[in-house]
């Protein structure tokens, strides 16, 4: 079972900080280790925050197999909250705490 707490925390303050987003789990299925990464998509830990303009996604953050940081609990983001990092467009180990230091950065400290 993947440890979801980072996670947990995140959505705990966007539901505190009345953002709109959505939870998606998918719980790991017992698989045979050769085929563990052509099927590491049916894993899935994600909150997604929809784009104002859009049906694209402003911002996710994800922890399951594959995602950086995922074996250690941490989390992986994408979209609009990423920091320019060399041309890198997701940034990854990263706490709950790390990923609202970026959405206030993005959106609360203009």
């Amino acid at each position: 079972m993947r440890d979801l707490t980072e996670l947990n925390k995140l959505e705990q303050w966007l539901i505190a900080n009345n953002i709109h987003y959505e939870r998606i789990d998918k719980e790991d299925i017992p698989i045979d280790e050769s085929l563990k990464y052509c099927l590491a998509q049916f894993e899935q830990h994600q909150i997604c925050v929809p784009g104002y303009d859009s049906e694209r996604r402003e911002w996710d953050a994800i922890c399951h197999r594959g995602s950086y940081g995922a074996e250690e609990g941490l989390l992986e983001i994408m979209g609009t909250i990423v920091r320019e990092n060399d041309g890198y467009s997701v940034e990854g180990w990263l706490t709950a705490e790390d990923v609202i230091e970026r959405i206030k950065e993005k959106y609360f400290q203009k």
